[in-house]
């Protein structure tokens, strides 16, 4: 087997945000009939021939299906180091070459990402973003806007941004109740090696190689979940990750992710985060800027095999515990080693990864009823989910940042509002790198920044757009709420 990784080039210049190599595995078409055999050369199906007129109606379909899809496909740029001056902000001083002359100078990541609402906001990886102190997109038209990070969930490995723009074309995203089957056409669209910074979004071709793949070995070593995942032929190289899988009709059926690196004894190997319920709910809250929060009770589980199977009296599916974490919910409660978990809550449990995507999504500090055999009996334990300790890397409403002139801002931390009231509006001074202009601008670290140059704000959003919209090097005026008053005022 192959590696699978995302490794970064850490070289200055030059960073790829999901370093995977894929080589395309087209399927080969027969020109008339093809038969199979069973044992004893006895036909048992016919694959109905394909014309050559067909296959020219499909290279068509693929050329339409791109030229529709591209305008809502964007290439991610971001640096590693903050880049100075308005310019770096404002999307009408800004254009392909311009961008590349700014990350010239710093150590930048390239990845792939595709509008899903009007209003410019975008699904991409997380880890395309972690390491950002800023970023940009291009769009397939070569147009360039600064972008800032709305939401993001590392466990997930997602995240939503926002550019200051509106009626953007918007990818449509597939239906999750129509199942994704293998040997269905995929198309990937992104932005390879970078190549696509200036415009024109590359487009490679597949089919579904299979459905509800799991990476247990690159979950555990990134501290996300990778497991239901679209596996692919379709190329997805160094770039492309958090872009865009389609299908033949020009929707997008999953989010390319993964990939296992190619070996001289293997074609690499591409895995996308499929469209479903779950997914949809998940770009809800992110872009509302809402913390994602997991259920977790602290059991390691693995498929049981038929013997363990039979020795507890399980039937069929089920999660085997391995081990009980020291002081997490489940310990202290009726769970034991060796239990095979077959239903949450009435909810059957298919296999060890089905069971964790169920806990992630139970209700936390409610209890939980499990249905486990153990010594050939069925037994029912209640235990509580307690909310999954996750890294500080994941943003959300409360830790979203923008700099601006070297002033570092966040939004208005929800808990500054009365019991009872709307959350506070406005942009918090986090911190200042400018004495001199803090005190021409007449804010201080603390304060909250109600208006700028006439323009409400409401929150790190609105803040954006009114940069994008000021006359380059202009000082506005403030409007500023001081953080003691407001404190005064609550007691």
């Amino acid at each position: 087997m192959g590696r699978c990784s995302f490794a970064r080039d850490g070289r200055r210049g030059l960073a790829i945000a999901l370093s995977l190599l894929s080589l395309l595995s087209f399927p080969s078409v027969v020109g008339l009939h093809a038969e199979t055999y069973a044992a004893g050369g006895v036909a048992t199906s016919e694959v109905q021939a394909v014309s050559t007129m067909d296959l020219t109606g499909l290279e068509a379909q693929f050329g339409q299906v791109a030229d529709r899809v591209a305008p809502s496909v964007v290439a991610i740029s971001a640096s590693c180091t903050p880049i100075e001056g308005d310019e770096a902000l404002q999307s009408a001083a800004l254009n392909p070459q311009k961008l590349d002359a700014f990350l010239s100078k710093t150590t930048r990541t390239v990845g792939t990402g595709f509008f899903i609402d009007a209003d410019g906001f975008i699904l991409t990886n997380e880890h395309v973003i972690c390491e950002a102190e800023q970023l940009w997109v291009t769009t397939d038209d070569r147009k360039v806007y600064p972008a800032i990070v709305i939401g993001s969930d590392p466990r997930a490995d997602l995240a939503v941004l926002k550019i200051p723009a509106s009626g953007v074309p918007v990818a449509k995203l597939a239906d999750p109740n129509h199942s994704v089957k293998r040997g269905q056409w995929t198309i990937a669209i992104g932005n390879p090696y970078g190549m696509a910074a200036e415009g024109e979004m590359a487009m490679s071709v597949g089919v579904v190689s299979a459905v509800e793949r799991s990476l247990p070995k690159l979950s555990s070593k990134e501290g996300r979940l990778y497991s239901n995942l679209i596996q692919t032929t379709a190329e997805i190289n160094p770039g492309n990750s958090g872009g865009p899988l389609f299908n033949l009709a020009g929707e997008v059926i999953g989010v390319n992710t993964a990939v296992i690196l190619p070996q001289k004894q293997t074609n690499g190997i591409g895995f996308a985060i499929p469209v479903t319920e779950s997914l949809l709910q998940h770009i809800e809250l992110l872009k509302a800027g809402r913390e994602i929060v997991y259920g977790f009770l602290g059991v390691t589980v693995t498929d049981p095999t038929d013997k363990e199977r039979k020795n507890t009296g399980a039937d069929s599916g089920g999660a085997k515990i391995e081990a009980i974490e020291a002081k997490s919910p489940a310990d202290g409660s009726k769970l034991k080693a060796n239990d095979v978990i077959v239903a949450v809550n009435g909810q059957p449990v298919k296999d060890s990864d089905a069971f964790i995507r169920i806990i992630g999504r139970s209700t936390i500090d409610q209890p939980a009823t499990l249905l486990v055999f153990r010594d050939k009996k069925q037994v029912e334990v209640a235990v509580t989910p307690k909310k999954r300790p996750m890294p500080p890397l994941a943003i959300s409403r409360e830790t979203q940042r923008l700099r601006w002139r070297g002033i570092t801002l966040s939004a208005v931390p929800q808990n500054w509002a009365k019991p009872g009231e709307a959350e506070m509006q406005g942009v918090y001074v986090v911190g200042l790198e400018n004495p001199e202009l803090a005190k021409k601008l007449k804010i201080k670290q603390g304060s909250i920044i109600k208006s700028i140059a006439g323009h409400a704000v409401k929150g790190i959003a609105d803040l954006q757009k009114i940069i994008d919209s000021l006359p380059l090097e202009d000082t506005p005026e403030f409007e500023t709420a001081d953080t003691a008053a407001i404190a005064t005022a609550q007691q």
